[in-house]
């Protein structure tokens, strides 16, 4: 069983070197933040910030905003990002904050990287107020390209990646005491689909074709699930 020793380890290497080219841009985080519908002055959580770029699209709507991450390289980035955030080096399962704070908390493609999944979530759930929303954004495992190919998980998996579909998911946030809102689509395969990076005609009607997939496919064959949720 790998150790939280080796988790920091894998990612402060991994932010040590890419440093804020660690995550997507900026400008993906700003359209999938607006999932939240936010109300400026109100506190929000990043569980797992990275480099922080959820932290500015919620600064710019006018949150205060908190982060934490297991790797002290990955805060190291995210203040020098974010500077006036209220960052700190965490384990999700273990949150520095009290009970009922914060009125957002986001987990962005972390949650399913958590040594204890149901703690860390419940943790959340602990140090969110009562009408509290998050958003949490996981890994499909019904997601289609990896169905066609055979092999499932993303470029992480070699640490450790819980998988599951939507129905999964969703009976796992239940479990744990929050109820499902709405789900969204992760914009980013069709997003990073750049139609004219080639002149070639080719290629450009090939990558728009892509895009049309990637925009026609259904919410079930999706890279990754954003739920928006709330406590029961």
């Amino acid at each position: 069983m790998i150790s939280e020793k080796e988790v920091v380890e894998y990612y402060d290497k991994i932010y040590n070197k890419k440093g804020i080219n660690a995550m997507r841009p900026l400008d993906y985080y700003r359209q999938v933040f607006a999932y939240l519908g936010t109300v400026p002055g109100k506190n929000l959580l990043d569980v797992g910030t990275g480099t922080g770029h959820i932290l500015r699209a919620a600064q710019e709507a006018g949150l205060k905003i908190y982060g934490t991450d297991i790797s002290p390289e990955a805060i190291r980035v995210a203040k020098d990002n974010v500077p006036d955030a209220n960052l700190t080096v965490a384990a999700g399962e273990n949150l520095p904050f009290s009970d009922n704070f914060f009125n957002y908390v986001v987990c962005f493609g972390s949650l399913e990287h958590f040594l204890d999944m149901n703690k860390g979530i419940n943790e959340m759930i602990r140090v969110a107020k009562p009408e509290a929303r998050f958003m949490i954004v996981v890994p499909n495992r019904n997601y289609f390209l990896w169905r066609f190919r055979g092999e499932y998980g993303t470029k992480q998996q070699d640490l450790k990646e819980t998988l599951m579909d939507y129905n999964e998911w969703k009976e796992f946030f239940k479990k744990n005491g929050l109820e499902v809102k709405n789900v969204y689509h992760d914009p980013w395969p069709w997003q990073s689909v750049k139609i004219f990076k080639h002149k070639n005609p080719w290629r450009i009607a090939r990558r728009a074709f892509y895009r049309f997939v990637w925009l026609s496919i259904p919410l079930r064959y999706t890279y990754q699930f954003v739920f928006i949720l709330q406590k029961i």
